[in-house]
């Protein structure tokens, strides 16, 4: 693992894990170039850190996908983009109010970056 990099550790539902893969499927469909889960994390963080995201938005995604499950995943968050993670992050957090952010910052980032056209 590379100087600054942390090790995300989160386990999702079904649903959060579907949301994950359709996701990738179509940013690699759509960049024309195969996307891990990572690039497209880093994808959506990157173009969400300047978009905005309102307390309503994470409140209809909350109530529309159940977050806790039993799959895990594993996300490396580098140097090279662990600003933008970290503001995505520090967002969320604040609007949330709730414990375990990176639980639902991962896929709530990626369905934003997907209802906005940003991937």
């Amino acid at each position: 693992m590379a100087a600054g990099t942390r090790n995300v550790r989160i386990f999702v539902s079904e649903q959060c894990f579907d949301l994950l893969v359709d996701a990738m499927a179509a940013y690699s469909k759509e960049s024309r170039r195969f996307q891990t889960l990572r690039m497209t994390v880093q994808a959506a963080c990157s173009r969400l850190k300047s978009h905005g995201i309102s307390k309503q938005e994470l409140e209809d995604f909350l109530a529309e996908y159940a977050i806790g499950g039993d799959i895990r995943i594993f996300l490396e968050v580098g140097p090279e983009w662990s600003k933008d993670y970290d503001a995505v992050r520090a967002k969320v957090k604040e609007i949330s109010e709730k414990p375990g952010v990176d639980k639902i910052l991962v896929p709530f980032a990626v369905y934003l970056a997907v209802k906005h056209n940003l991937l």
